[in-house]
């Protein structure tokens, strides 16, 4: 009777306060946060990024990216030789290289690893401009002196066209998180496309609402 209804007393209390306990968040949850990096690559290469990455229902992850690449043609000879000359004692060298612009959007994997690291690996497409080179052999020519000025042509002569792909993008990143809104991370890259194939690697300074789990 009075021992019973104590009882579902108590049950009903326990029952309202775990529906009124707040649920705890997972860490890195949703938002987005905002990645800027650079490195090296292949062709020579060196790349920036500027990106957006956001993580769904702490399985998935999305990210939206801009990559500023420069780097040697991958049609360039094997025998060239870049022009080069001396203006007032300062030597200079005409190094061909070409740059390329990616606009990519991936989606894939997103793997907690610890307290506050995680994995992404992600696939997905690019809007790719970039430049191509056509070289041809040029003739034997003598080489420019006079006073303190010298120059010497390169072995072949150069025409460069604009053009514009689509892509795929592969990329996999590792990301550490030493604070609530602040990360390191670091990661590679590949980008398929009818113009040249850049791949590469990046350091990355993450900054953003990333939910870190404290101990």
């Amino acid at each position: 009777t009075r021992e019973k209804s104590s009882i579902a007393c108590a049950t009903r209390v326990c029952c309202r306060c775990r529906s009124r306990a707040p649920s705890a968040k997972p860490p890195f949850a949703r938002r987005p946060a905002h990645r800027s990096g650079g490195g090296g690559g292949s062709h020579s290469g060196i790349n920036t990024e500027l990106g957006l990455q956001s993580i769904i229902k702490n399985k998935w992850s999305t990210t939206l990216s801009y990559h500023s690449l420069m780097m040697k043609p991958g049609n360039l000879p094997e025998d060239y030789r870049p022009g080069w000359g001396v203006v007032l004692f300062i030597p200079y060298t005409d190094n061909i290289e070409v740059n390329m612009k990616l606009f990519s959007l991936t989606a894939g994997k997103y793997l907690p690893i610890g307290r506050s690291c995680w994995f992404t690996g992600e696939a997905g497409f690019s809007i790719v401009s970039g430049e191509q080179v056509n070289f041809k052999p040029a003739p034997d020519s003598a080489p420019f002196n006079f006073l303190f000025v010298m120059d010497y042509p390169s072995n072949y002569t150069s025409t460069r066209e604009k053009k514009t792909a689509i892509g795929g993008m592969l990329r996999a990143d590792f990301n550490w998180a030493f604070s609530s809104f602040l990360g390191l991370g670091g990661g590679v890259f590949a980008n398929f496309n009818s113009i040249q194939a850049p791949i590469g690697y990046q350091v990355k300074l993450i900054l953003g609402w990333m939910h870190w789990e404290k101990k």
